[in-house]
């Protein structure tokens, strides 16, 4: 079932907490705040396609922005969408 407006705004706030515990530095963890990012943007457009995924440049960003578009989708949890690391 795809996850409600209410939902994803839920799961946007617990986005944007991981980014700021992850910290400003660039460097540290860079595929991950890649990742959380994508994540961020794609719950925000409520993008349901693939097509941008490609353009990222650490797999570990790729797979979560997959599952992103999976939990816009209904294909997947807010919760396996936020257990990744």
């Amino acid at each position: 079932m795809k996850p409600t407006k209410y939902q994803i705004n839920k799961t946007i706030a617990e986005v944007v907490n991981k980014l700021e515990r992850l910290g400003e530095n660039p460097v540290d963890n860079f595929p991950e705040k890649e990742g959380l990012q994508e994540v961020q943007a794609i719950l925000k457009e409520g993008r349901t396609r693939y097509s941008s995924i490609s353009k990222l440049k650490t797999r570990q960003a790729r797979a979560m922005a997959l599952l992103a578009v999976d939990y816009v989708n209904g294909g997947c949890s807010a919760h396996s969408l936020m257990s990744f690391k």
